[in-house]
């Protein structure tokens, strides 16, 4: 979600870079920001989860950035930036519903 919130400040940040209207201090801040936010997200992970993770080969409940990623947006593309949730997603992915977290255990073959 973090990720949807930056995302208009992260397409202001290269108007305001060409336009010199920002600090560098606050042009990095909201880059860098938006950077570990999606990559926070393709990694199936949050803030605290990475400290958490040090030392494991990989995450548990990393499922791959296209599985990661409907776990928090779904699956319904047109659903991706509107604060929606398809019924048939709800139904599906229980991540959505906050109650159970597959690993890559559930999902391998």
């Amino acid at each position: 979600m973090d990720t949807i919130v930056l995302l208009p400040s992260f397409i202001n940040f290269f108007a305001e870079a060409k336009s010199h209207l920002s600090t560098p201090a606050n042009l990095a801040i909201i880059f860098l920001a938006f950077v570990m936010h999606a990559s926070l997200l393709s990694s199936n992970t949050t803030s605290v989860e990475v400290y958490e993770k040090k030392g494991t080969v990989r995450w548990k409940y990393d499922l791959g950035r296209r599985r990661n990623f409907e776990q928090v947006f779904g699956t319904k593309r047109t659903l991706w930036f509107l604060p929606l949730i398809s019924e048939e997603d709800l139904n599906n992915i229980p991540a959505l519903r906050g109650t159970e977290f597959p690993t890559r255990s559930d999902v391998e073959p």
